[in-house]
């Protein structure tokens, strides 16, 4: 049997139920299966799909409270002010303080439990991609950190998990309509997560790691991110880190703000997605290489 990809979806703002993920994993099966020979499609053999939904941590807050204010006289754009109000109450409600870190641990409590259940189905060692959008982008990447912090640190403490539970085998990262340029401004010098993961090239040593990060010039919350520090400019020299411009959203959206939304369903994100996950695949099953 072959080395399967393990691959997590990290939502972001915005009402967002546990289908969130439903119409992207779709697509990316169909994408990855139709890579494979005519004769072999069986692509759950080969990539294992997870979501991370957290937002009914946050939900019932913001429910009551914009059910509350959109009543106020004087107020207008409610479409455009309700998208805002999810962003900035989700990020403000998941930034940790010095002594309140309960929603920042629950939600990252959420992101870890599905890397444990991409461990006991891809395998310990299974190369992983997380595919995150908006403030899931932020979510990710303090994950990862902090993971990262741990390995060097006080390793003892995740000795119980494995190397794709850890972010070791971190391969592939995907950030869409990303915040990051403005959470960096909460840091002196913002630093990037480890990347690629720490036991990728011993286990995979042909596997070519990237992070891509997908925005569209009308999405006022999504930002180039090469050059928000050091560190991410340096993993930008090295080509492991590039930032794609897309033009995302549909007729409606495409063009204003909303187009934050129109990440999951783009084909101009969706497919190069699929196919580096096949290439990822091909390279930790160096058999396949001649399919």
């Amino acid at each position: 049997m072959s080395q399967k990809i393990a691959v997590a979806l990290i939502h972001g703002v915005g009402n967002q139920g546990p289908e969130f993920a439903d119409i992207m994993t779709s697509e990316l099966y169909e994408a990855f299966s139709d890579l494979l020979p005519n004769d072999d499609k069986s692509v759950h053999d080969k990539m294992t799909i997870r979501p991370v939904y957290w937002a009914d941590i946050l939900a019932r807050k913001q429910r009551v409270l914009w059910n509350i204010l959109r009543h106020e006289d004087g107020l207008g754009l409610n479409t455009l002010r309700n998208f805002m109000m999810n962003f900035v109450g989700d990020a403000t409600a998941y930034q940790p303080g010095r002594s309140r870190r309960e929603i920042y641990e629950r939600i990252h409590t959420r992101l870890a439990t599905v890397l444990h259940e991409l461990a006991e189905e891809a395998g310990p060692e299974a190369p992983l991609c997380v595919v995150a959008h908006s403030l899931g982008t932020v979510i990710a990447h303090n994950f990862f950190f902090d993971l990262g912090e741990i390995l060097c640190e006080t390793p003892e403490q995740l000795s119980s998990l494995s190397s794709c539970e850890t972010g070791q085998t971190l391969a592939l990262f995907y950030t869409m309509g990303s915040p990051l340029a403005l959470w960096s401004m909460r840091y002196d010098n913002y630093i990037p997560i480890p990347f690629p993961g720490s036991a990728l090239a011993e286990l995979y040593p042909t596997l070519k790691p990237q992070w891509i990060n997908y925005y569209d010039k009308d999405d006022v919350l999504a930002f180039p991110i090469r050059a928000i520090s050091r560190g991410h400019f340096q993993l930008a020299k090295e080509g492991l880190l590039k930032d794609r411009q897309v033009n995302v959203g549909n007729l409606f959206r495409s063009w204003n703000p909303l187009s934050h939304m129109g990440y999951w369903k783009d084909k101009d994100v969706v497919k190069p997605i699929a196919q580096s996950l096949f290439d990822a695949w091909q390279a930790a099953n160096p058999s396949t290489k001649d399919l």
